[in-house]
């Protein structure tokens, strides 16, 4: 199986550095000509080699790797998606026990402190370490990997290369109902942060909204709740003035 990217006659290591479910296997797969057909999961299902990092704790990982070093960064626009895959691909799979319901409150948990802690993580880097950067979006454009793939080697991935992506990609772009708890997840992150708006000073719970909301109401339910008269900081009523 090939493990290194050779461009202009030179054999070079890879590292992807990506969030946990952020498709690292697929592009890793992609670059390194090994994605043979269509895979949920490629990184599991076809064994892709290559260095993989999810949270990057020492920079020197970065600095001392000699090769090519891709980051996959997270966004707001696919962030949906991209919690699903972290569900299916990596809780699941970590985590047995873990509920099937994805509607759950504890579904909708689990996913929010991975978002959080994602984007926070993401925030921390210096961009300037990376020979290329992408984005979870771009996974899903295959003009963005066919420029990926032809400025890495220097010349035009195969036609065979292009149909295994295709059908890949066709296999993760899932489509999600409004009420379920990814979906609830990106309208939270998305209106509250374009309405300068703080989780911690919410007046509402969204666990308060889970156990009581019935499922097929609960995107319009935490829709209502998302406007600026319901935030603020509370006062303690013993404070004096």
């Amino acid at each position: 199986m090939e493990t290194h990217v050779t461009t202009n006659n030179q054999t070079k290591d890879l590292l992807i550095h990506a969030d946990p479910g952020a498709r690292s296997g697929a592009v890793g797969a992609w670059i390194l000509n090994t994605l043979s057909g269509k895979s949920f999961d490629v990184g599991s299902q076809d064994g892709v080699n290559f260095h993989k990092i999810h949270y990057l704790n020492d920079v020197n990982e970065l600095t001392n790797f000699d090769g090519i070093k891709i980051r996959i960064q997270p966004t707001y626009t696919m962030i949906d998606l991209h919690t699903l895959l972290f569900l299916r691909k990596n809780v699941y799979d970590q985590i047995p026990t873990f509920t099937k319901n994805e509607y759950s409150l504890e579904t909708f948990t689990k996913l929010w402190e991975f978002v959080k802690i994602t984007f926070d993580h993401n925030n921390s880097l210096n961009n300037n370490l990376y020979d290329y950067i992408i984005t979870f979006d771009d996974t899903f454009n295959i003009t963005a990997m066919l420029n990926l793939y032809q400025n890495i080697h220097q010349e035009d991935s195969t036609l065979a290369q292009i149909n295994a992506l295709v059908e890949t990609n066709k296999l993760s772009n899932i489509q999600v109902n409004k009420n379920h708890s990814t979906s609830i997840i990106k309208l939270c992150l998305n209106m509250e942060r374009d309405l300068s708006l703080k989780e911690s000073e919410r007046f509402w719970s969204i666990v308060d909204l889970y156990n009581t909301t019935p499922e097929s109401e609960l995107y319009d339910t935490v829709l209502e709740k998302i406007k600026s008269k319901n935030y603020g900081i509370l006062l303690d009523d013993t404070t004096t003035y």
